[in-house]
C-alpha cells in the first residue's frame, strides 16, 4: 500500500459525473485558516485546444454559492483520467498482415494482445478494423474486416479470422491506408466523438505500386481531426532505416496528438497495447491549484460546484465534496 505523503492529508474524491477530476487537501505545515481548503482541479486541454503557454490570467474559476471565494495560485501540465462523458471514441484499428511478421512475431503474440485491447475499450467506443495490404490475389491497400460501428464481438471475430489467414504479398502501404481508410471510416463520425487510428506494424511504408507520402497521410488525418497511435514492432535488425521510420511515425503522431509505442520483441506487445488503452483513458490537462475559502467555514461532507474555464475554451463544472 502506498504511504500518504506526510504533508498531504486528504483523499481523492469521486466526481459523480462532473468532469474534470479534482483533489481536496488540507496542508498542516501551512498555516491556513480553518475556512480554507486547497483544491487541485484538472482542466482538459481538449476543452481549450487553441490555448498555448497560458499564464494564470488565462483561467477563471468561480463558485455560484454566496460567501465562497476561489483563488488560483498556480498550474502545471499533467494528465487526468477522462470522465465518462469524455470517453466517446471512434477508433479504426489498422492491422499489418505483411510477410515479415512470420519472422518478427512467429508465435502470433500480436493477436491476443490486440484482442485484450478491444475487450478493455469503453463500451461506448465505435470500432472498425482493416488489415493492410489486401490478402487477395490482386493488390488493394486494405481489406475491410469490420466496418465502423461494429461491436466488440465482431472486431474480435475479425481478428481471429486474420489469425487464421495467410500473410499479404503486397507490401506495407502505411500511407495509402491512412489516406483512404480515414475518409471511409472516420469522416462521417459524430463531431462529439474523438477520432483515432491505432495502427500496428512491424515495418516501413513499402509497396510495389503508387504510394502516397507521409505528408499526404498527415494532411488527411488533420483534415478529419484524427489522432494517430502507432504500435511499432521491430529494431535496427528487422526494419531497414529503423531510426528514420520511427522518427517519421513520431512526427505524424505528435502532429495529431497521438503517440508512437515502440517495442523490439513480440512478447512485449501485450504491454504495448495496454499503453494504447492508457492513452485513451487519460488525457492531457492543466492541473490548477486553487484555494477555496468560505466565510463561515466548511461543513464536513459539504459539496460545492466550481466552474472552470480557460480563455477561448469551454466552461466545465467541477463538483467538490469537502
Amino acid at each position: 500500500m502506498r504511504r500518504l505523503k506526510p504533508l498531504l492529508l486528504g483523499v481523492l474524491l469521486l466526481t459523480s459525473g462532473c468532469a474534470p477530476e479534482y483533489q481536496v487537501h488540507s496542508l498542516p505545515s501551512t498555516p491556513l485558516p480553518p475556512q480554507t481548503r486547497v483544491v487541485r482541479v484538472a482542466y482538459f486541454k481538449s476543452d481549450a485546444p487553441h490555448l498555448q503557454n497560458p499564464d494564470l490570467s488565462a483561467f477563471s474559476v468561480r463558485c455560484d454559492e454566496p460567501g465562497v471565494q476561489v483563488e488560483l495560485v498556480g498550474w502545471k501540465h499533467g494528465k487526468a483520467r477522462r470522465p465518462q462523458q469524455k470517453r466517446l471514441f471512434s477508433i479504426l484499428i489498422a492491422w499489418d498482415q505483411s510477410l515479415s511478421l512470420q519472422d518478427t512475431d512467429p508465435e502470433r503474440r500480436r493477436f491476443p494482445a490486440g484482442e485484450r485491447l478491444v475487450n478493455d475499450l469503453p463500451r461506448s467506443a465505435r470500432l472498425g478494423l482493416v488489415n493492410f495490404a489486401s490478402l487477395g490475389l490482386e493488390y488493394a491497400d486494405y481489406d475491410v474486416r469490420a466496418p465502423m460501428g461494429s461491436s466488440k464481438a465482431q472486431v474480435l471475430q475479425a481478428l481471429q479470422q486474420l489469425n487464421r489467414s495467410p500473410f499479404t504479398p503486397h507490401g506495407t502501404p502505411l500511407w495509402n491506408t491512412l489516406c483512404y481508410a480515414i475518409p471511409e471510416f472516420l469522416a462521417g463520425e459524430p463531431p462529439e466523438r474523438e477520432r483515432w487510428v491505432v495502427m500496428f506494424t512491424d515495418g516501413q511504408n513499402e509497396i510495389a505500386g503508387v504510394s502516397r507520402t507521409e505528408q499526404d497521410a498527415l494532411q488527411v488525418a488533420q483534415r478529419h481531426s484524427v489522432k494517430l497511435i502507432f504500435v511499432l514492432l521491430g529494431n535496427e535488425q528487422t526494419i531497414t532505416e529503423y531510426a528514420q521510420v520511427r522518427q517519421t511515425l513520431e512526427y505524424l503522431a505528435n502532429a495529431t496528438g497521438g503517440r508512437v509505442i515502440a517495442v523490439e520483441q513480440a512478447h512485449d506487445l501485450r504491454e504495448a497495447f495496454g499503453e494504447v488503452l492508457d492513452i485513451l483513458e487519460y488525457a492531457p490537462c492543466y492541473k490548477l491549484h486553487l484555494r477555496v475559502r468560505k466565510r463561515n467555514g466548511f461543513r464536513q461532507g459539504e459539496t460545492l460546484t466550481l466552474r472552470v474555464q480557460a480563455t477561448g475554451g469551454a466552461e466545465r463544472p467541477v463538483r467538490v465534496r469537502l
